[in-house]
């Protein structure tokens, strides 16, 4: 190390530490004239305000424009019909965000030129279709009826009556027949069975008689539900695409105006422009050359991060004394809705793909360094078990192999998994992870410090509950959900005297400010008649009154002073800073953020209500208080202990959507469309089959990649507070909780009635 910083020093120019996001800024600054941007482009991080302006800018041309209108009616009605709110900004807000994923916009780009006619044209195609569908099942239902009639044969003479009861059911309401694995009648023609041994021979010689006749019509009908759920599928999403569509074109026209360029782009537009340029004039274009490149976290670089530096890398290491050294792993690979892909990375690590000319080596670090030895076999034999629950071979693989760290000079330490019961009353449901968290801090507040223990947690919400429940039962706690600037009562105060200011009328707002005001200034008169003799006044009258309480604020002086200075001038006036305030002085610095947009009262108040929830302090991990950070955040730390409360459902997902290839000819100019995820994708096609295979085994890979990193972030002790879910069949394995469950039965230690181990 010596040596090496020495070095280092020595030619500090040469060495530079970056991410890769600053990288690719870099050669999109160079490359900004022959891209055709405005060489003073601006930045902007915030791609979800742009998606939400875009949002407005769409709903404001409600009545204008004739087609939009009928669009966005449809798409109510669509969602009224899943009786869903038919207000639909906040859902198209949410909705629109899948233009931001860098997997969704090659997807997207192909749908570019395609105008509203086309979307609509596909849809009463489609309907149509639907339509004829229906029809031609009930036919099929009627004809399967009337066979087993001419014959004279009585329904409950097939087993169980199931093969007429489908063409009864066909010939009702074909919507309510059931196949694949909603119907046992799949497995019992697979097993050609179809009536019952003790049936005369008279019956059985006119059930085979008809068979050939009934299986061909059932089959039929199967291949025709196979389309009709198709255009199910592909119905459900032809509007919510055609809108998505009008919400690009606004999002790209709002970046032309104000000369912005959203972060999530610039891997595309390298991609698209300078991948192809020759690596030694890009190098030239920027000014710098590297010989040496080091890339950490590589499980959670995009597809196309990576792509964009192969070109570079590649010059690099064609002479001499270059290296490359990529270091991750692939049970960490966390940002999958970010484009980070593990399987990137496990195939990197394969004998088989190699990007480069030269060798490459592959080392595998056997030595856990961080945790104590009960902390290491723990997750060992752990994560082994867990690996049966991979339907993949590679990801199966890796948890196996990847799964025999070695022990360090560390001995000791402790694991311990809790279960809870379902709890009667919902208040004490609610409550109970939490309070299972202050139990466990209390007990350990002899042997750690505060600081050294974090509790870990899968969603924000989790999060605010422990941090609520720890916080009223006196247990310090840092979170960035507890420091918002919006708890701070000085920082609300500044907002609500602006709201006043904004909006005279505004009486609740007016009332929270006096309300702070005699606590704050510690009067002596009685609350009520402090309150009773400012609210019915005019703004100009209640500020010449407080004089005599010792604010003096000129609202003729405020006016005129830019926006910064006028916030500058409430604290002041107001007193809010007598000794420093971290929040204000955070608030401050969002202020003056936004001043630089150009930034009037309004559309100040307008952002704070936007992002409120997320504005928060940023602070030293210092001080004696427990950390509470979801597992994301958690990445890459350690702590000597950890907490990980709650349980999780492996397959749960919010709105997926997959995007469906290789479609019909009947789907016009249509090469793929999105389409919701669900089990009816399995049965479309083998296309179809495939999709619904892959992503289950991506998100069971996410899923227990997320685990995985929860359980490895202890250093001494690892303490796991789950649910006891357990029924007569065992239990289930979809959830954390069982997997847990299932492998202290493996090991010999589960027992009905204990719940700690």
């Amino acid at each position: 190390s010596k040596k090496i910083i020495e070095v280092i020093l020595q030619n500090y120019s040469a060495f530079s530490i970056t991410p890769i996001d600053s990288f690719t800024h870099k050669i999109i600054k160079s490359f900004a004239y022959d891209l055709g941007l405005s060489l003073n482009f601006e930045v902007e991080m915030d791609a979800i305000s742009l998606l939400n302006e875009a949002v407005d800018i769409l709903i404001s041309k409600i009545g204008t424009d004739k087609d939009l209108t009928k669009l966005l009616i449809d798409f109510s009605l669509d969602k009224a019909d899943d009786d869903k709110s038919w207000d639909i900004s906040r859902e198209l807000s949410e909705f629109s965000r899948i233009l931001l994923n860098e997997d969704d916009t090659k997807h997207f780009r192909k749908l570019a030129d395609k105008k509203l006619e086309d979307f609509t044209e596909l849809k009463a195609k489609l309907s149509k279709h639907q339509k004829e569908i229906k029809e031609g099942l009930q036919e099929i239902g009627n004809k399967g009826l009337q066979i087993i009639e001419e014959v004279q044969l009585n329904h409950k003479d097939f087993y169980r009556s199931m093969l007429p009861n489908h063409f009864v059911a066909l010939s009702q309401n074909p919507e309510k027949a059931k196949f694949f694995e909603d119907s046992k009648l799949r497995e019992r023609i697979e097993e050609n069975n179809f009536y019952s041994k003790s049936k005369p021979d008279a019956i059985k010689a006119s059930i085979e008689g008809v068979l050939p006749d009934l299986l061909n019509l059932y089959m039929k009908s199967e291949k025709m539900y196979q389309q009709y759920l198709m255009n199910k599928l592909v119905l459900k999403s032809i509007i919510p695409l055609a809108v998505l569509n009008y919400i690009n074109i606004e999002l790209t026209e709002i970046k032309e105006e104000n000369n912005l360029r959203l972060n999530a782009e610039f891997n595309q537009l390298i991609s698209d422009n300078i991948k192809d340029q020759p690596a030694p004039f890009i190098y030239e274009r920027i000014g710098q050359r590297f010989m040496h490149y080091f890339i950490d976290e590589m499980q959670d670089t995009s597809v196309l991060q990576w792509q964009n530096l192969i070109p570079l890398i590649d010059n690099a290491l064609s002479q001499e004394n270059a290296n490359l050294l990529l270091v991750g792993d692939g049970k960490q690979a966390i940002y999958r809705w970010r484009g980070g892909k593990a399987e990137q990375f496990i195939n990197l690590g394969s004998e088989a793909e190699n990007p480069f000319y030269i060798s490459k080596e592959i080392k595998t670090l056997e030595t856990n360094y961080r945790s104590f030895s009960e902390v290491i076999n723990f997750n060992n034999s752990f994560f082994q078990h867990t690996a049966d629950f991979l339907q993949n071979e590679n990801y199966k693989q890796l948890f196996i192999e990847g799964n025999k760290q070695i022990e360090n000079a560390k001995k000791g330490g402790v694991v311990s998994i809790s279960f809870l019961e379902k709890e009667e009353e919902k208040e004490d449901e609610l409550v109970k992870y939490p309070q299972k968290v202050l139990e466990t801090i209390k007990g350990l507040q002899d042997d750690f410090l505060l600081n050294e223990i974090c509790v870990l947690v899968r969603k924000r919400k989790d999060g605010i509950a422990v941090a609520n429940y720890l916080s009223e039962n006196g247990i310090s706690i840092i979170s960035s959900e507890t420091l918002l600037l919006q708890n701070s009562t000085k920082v609300n105060l500044v907002i609500n005297v602006l709201q006043v200011l904004q909006h005279s009328n505004d009486k609740e707002t007016l009332l929270e400010v006096l309300y702070f005001l005699h606590s704050h200034l510690q009067l002596k008169t009685d609350k009520h008649s402090f309150i009773s003799e400012f609210i019915h006044q005019s703004n100009e009258i209640i500020f010449q009154e407080l004089k005599k309480y010792g604010i003096s604020f000129e609202l003729s002086t405020f006016h005129q002073l830019p926006f910064y200075e006028k916030v500058e001038e409430i604290i002041r006036s107001f007193k809010l800073i007598i000794s420093s305030d971290a929040y204000v002085q955070f608030f401050l610095d969002v202020v003056l953020e936004q001043q630089r947009k150009g930034t009037s009262i309004q559309e100040f108040l307008e952002f704070w209500e936007e992002k409120k929830n997320n504005l928060s302090i940023v602070v030293p991990e210092s001080g004696n208080a427990v950390q509470i950070m979801t597992i994301h955040k958690s990445k890459g730390l350690e702590f000597p202990v950890v907490i990980f409360p709650y349980d999780l459902d492996i397959y749960r997902q919010l709105n997926p959507k997959v995007w469906l290839n290789e479609l019909p000819e009947n789907f016009k100019d249509f090469k793929e469309l999105l389409v919701p995820f669900n089990k009816d994708l399995n049965y479309l096609n083998d296309r179809g089959a495939e999709i619904y295979r892959n992503q289950r085994e991506e998100l069971e890979l996410d899923n227990l990649n997320l685990l995985y990193v929860a359980l490895t972030r202890a250093i001494e002790q690892l303490y796991i507070i789950t649910e006891k879910r357990i029924s007569k069949t065992g239990e289930n394995t979809n959830y954390y909780s069982g997997i847990f469950i299932n492998y202290l039965k493996k090991v010999g230690k589960w027992e009905d009635e204990v719940l700690e181990y």
